[in-house]
């Protein structure tokens, strides 16, 4: 009550920053949550894969477990990879079956697809970070943009009443402390989270190489059967 008491009695464009810095922490905490929540459902599904690729030896026991699974951001991954690598598969084999020097440029065909299928995944992870980066870099600048409005307003004030009382100050004083303390706000936890989430991310598409490492071993069999 006493903030909002303290909203109305402000000048409008102190009105207007703390409106614009209101609406920038909502989108940064929302953004927060949402990479939170991705990222670590991505590392539950990772770790969760890694799991069953320690049980699976055949090639034919991936296949079966990937059409079994959900659309999630992984699986989509793993069976646009088995298409990929279905389409290297059958050209292999109908050109030249059975050719080694062959046998080696599809495989590296194939390392392609799995290189491929990891930087999709690895740009749909993460997402808002360049406007947390943004807020964080921001934000600090737009309080101290209604700092110094603030002050402004205490001189005009001044300049007025030709006096320099508390209670002529006060209002622009306050209003330039609370523009500053609400851009350290909400530039604060968007640089925290953003930092976090950018290491986060790169740790998990590490782990996804490594993930898709075993697929490739497991994959890549296939071409000795022949």
């Amino acid at each position: 009550m006493e903030f909002l008491k303290f909203f109305f009695q402000i000048g409008l464009t102190g009105k207007l920053v703390l409106l614009f810095l209101f609406f920038m922490s909502f989108l940064s905490w929302y953004y927060i949550f949402l990479n939170f929540i991705s990222l670590r459902s991505f590392k539950s599904a990772i770790e969760n894969w890694d799991n069953r690729l320690e049980r699976i030896k055949e090639f034919s026991l991936f296949v079966k477990e990937v059409k079994g699974q959900s659309g999630d951001l992984l699986s989509q991954s793993f069976k646009k990879f088995l298409t990929r690598f279905a389409e290297v598969y059958n050209f292999y084999s109908i050109e030249k079956k059975g050719a080694e020097s062959f046998r080696t440029e599809a495989e590296k065909e194939v390392d392609e697809c799995a290189l491929i299928e990891q930087e999709r995944v690895v740009l749909n992870l993460g997402k808002g970070l360049g406007y947390l980066a943004t807020t964080a870099s921001t934000a600090p600048f737009i309080g101290l943009f209604g700092t110094v409005w603030g002050i402004m307003r205490s001189f005009h004030e001044i300049g007025l009443k030709g006096s320099a009382s508390l209670a002529t100050v006060a209002p622009g004083i306050a209003e330039a402390l609370i523009n500053t303390a609400m851009g350290l706000f909400v530039a604060i936890p968007a640089g925290i989270a953003y930092n976090y989430f950018v290491l986060k991310k790169e740790k998990l598409s590490k782990e996804l190489e490594l993930t898709y490492r075993k697929i490739l071993i497991i994959s890549k069999r296939e071409f000795l059967k022949d």
